[in-house]
C-alpha cells in the first residue's frame, strides 16, 4: 500500500488550491427510523441505535483526539415543522453519540425523534 501525503491539493488545471485540514475525516447519511442503516459514508464502520433520536457514530479510523468538530443535521419526510440534531452527548476518538430532536415551534423544548434521514460529520485531526 503506498501513501500520498499532502499539505494541500487543488485542480492539476489551477484553480483554488485547499488544506487537507479541511475536509471531513468521517461522515454519514443514514435512516434514522426502523433498523438503522447507512446510505452513504466514509470512515464510518458502524452505527447504533441507542433509543429514540439517540445514535452512536462508530468511527473507523480513529481521531487524534476528542476536540474535533460535530456537524448534524436530521429531515422528516412528513412534517415540516423544526427538526434536526441536537447535540453531541458524548465524543471519544473512536465514536460520537448524538440526539435527533423534533422542536414544535420557536423556543419549545425539544424532543427526541427518530428522523428518516440523519447525517454526521467529524472535522479535526485522524490519530
Amino acid at each position: 500500500m503506498s501513501t500520498i501525503r499532502v499539505d494541500n491539493f487543488g485542480p492539476s488545471a489551477g484553480g483554488t488550491t485547499y488544506s487537507a485540514r479541511g475536509i471531513a475525516k468521517a461522515w454519514v447519511n443514514f435512516n434514522g427510523t426502523g433498523t438503522i442503516a447507512a446510505r452513504d459514508s466514509e470512515n464510518v464502520s458502524s452505527l447504533t441505535d441507542n433509543g429514540t433520536g439517540d445514535y452512536t457514530v462508530n468511527i473507523g479510523n480513529d481521531m487524534a483526539n476528542a476536540n474535533y468538530l460535530f456537524l448534524g443535521a436530521g429531515r422528516a419526510s412528513t412534517n415540516g415543522n423544526a427538526r434536526g440534531v441536537g447535540s453531541a452527548l458524548s465524543k471519544t476518538t473512536a465514536a460520537l453519540r448524538f440526539d435527533s430532536v423534533y422542536v414544535s415551534s420557536l423556543g419549545a423544548v425539544g424532543t427526541n425523534i427518530d428522523d428518516s434521514e440523519v447525517d454526521a460529520a467529524v472535522f479535526g485531526d485522524l490519530a
